[in-house]
């Protein structure tokens, strides 16, 4: 399905405003820290994990609306980008950002399809 045949099913407006400045730690010890400025996200994110087995560091940016929130990540030092898009859950005991993400890194020309990775975290407000 094209994400335009899913917009078809997205409410119209924007939903109750959720302030996602701080910081938030994934399952993996990953974390990001945000800073909110209107709709616009922008921070820094750490994560635990990367192929040379040390934290990696990269530049954060993105959106929100409501309790919607999407963010990319320049990683520094790899050729690789991520994107994750989530929602905030209501039902939590604490706050959580469940979200998917998909990551994009170098490959060999014809492997183009081999360099997209895809998963899911859910992030928690410390």
């Amino acid at each position: 399905m094209s994400h335009e045949f899913a917009l078809a099913h997205a409410q119209a407006g924007t939903g109750p405003v959720v302030d996602f400045s701080g910081r938030w730690v994934n399952e993996l010890q990953s974390e990001m820290t945000l800073k909110q400025d209107g709709f616009i996200i922008l921070g820094e994110y750490v994560s635990a994990v990367s192929s040379e087995g040390k934290k990696a560091k990269g530049v954060l940016s993105g959106y929100v609306n409501g309790d919607l929130i999407a963010f990319v990540v320049h990683w520094q030092g790899f050729q690789a980008i991520t994107a994750w898009v989530g929602q905030l859950n209501p039902s939590a005991p604490k706050q959580t950002i469940n979200t998917l993400w998909q990551m994009t890194n170098q490959v060999e020309v014809g492997q183009e399809w081999a360099s997209i990775n895809a998963g899911a975290d859910s992030f928690t407000r410390q």
